[in-house]
């Protein structure tokens, strides 16, 4: 559909999906931030025209995403310093953050296939949207604070949604990796998945809410998910 710069989006029947193939395994360089706010971007016009059943989001790779480039993740927090004398956040952290946190409002399920590392700012990719579908060799983790910084791209506030406080309080301040299932146990992850099944999966459950539902709404993310498990069980 489209290819820009180690990112590909395309439509398979009517579901999107978005395979990130950045250097370093999808590290989060200065670039890939700028591939990554041009996709969305892209995909922000495509789900105004309703035509799509929903979203994919995966790694091409291995990794889902190791996370941000430290050195570019200091010079970004030393750069873009909140003003308390004018309250005005900085206009690249709006810009940035409206490319993670939009994916929740989207009129179609977004969920993030998480294989092997998902870290740091590629964790955040994966809570902003409305499922994680994780595989058995992933592991997940926050370990901004172990920098000195916290989560700032919608990552504290949907990991509390997700996990409840104290789980999420553990998860972002220890900084601690943790495998596939613990963070399946801990909700931080809606379906288990065996190695290379997770993308199956996550069309299943994009079909079954198209075919029973008339409509996806945002805010009903839980009950859908809820009737999807409960369908795998009857």
């Amino acid at each position: 559909m489209s290819e820009s710069q180690g990112m590909l989006l395309e439509k398979e029947n009517d579901i999107l999906v978005l395979s990130m193939d950045m250097p370093g395994n999808n590290l989060m360089t200065a670039d890939f931030f700028k591939v990554y706010e041009a996709v969305m971007a892209d995909i922000e016009k495509l789900a105004a025209d309703k035509k799509y059943k929903g979203l994919i989001i995966k790694g091409a790779g291995r990794h889902f995403s190791v996370g941000a480039d430290v050195d570019a993740l200091a010079d970004r927090s030393a750069n873009e310093t909140y003003d308390d004398s004018t309250g005005i956040l900085p206009e690249g952290h709006i810009r940035q953050k409206h490319y993670f946190t939009f994916l929740r409002e989207l009129p179609f399920p977004v969920i993030s296939v998480v294989t092997g590392f998902c870290i740091g700012s590629g964790s955040e990719i994966a809570v902003n949207s409305h499922y994680r579908v994780i595989e058995k060799n992933a592991r997940v983790g926050q370990p901004e604070s172990t920098f000195g910084i916290l989560p700032a791209l919608g990552g504290v506030a949907r990991t509390i949604e997700i996990c409840g406080v104290q789980n999420a309080y553990t998860l972002v301040m220890s900084g601690e990796l943790i495998p596939a299932d613990e963070a399946y146990a801990l909700g931080w992850a809606d379906i288990f998945a065996e190695k290379k099944q997770g993308v199956s999966e996550a069309e299943a459950v994009i079909r079954y809410i198209a075919d029973n539902y008339s409509c996806f709404e945002p805010a009903r993310f839980r009950e859908y998910m809820g009737s999807y498990l409960k369908s795998r069980e009857a």
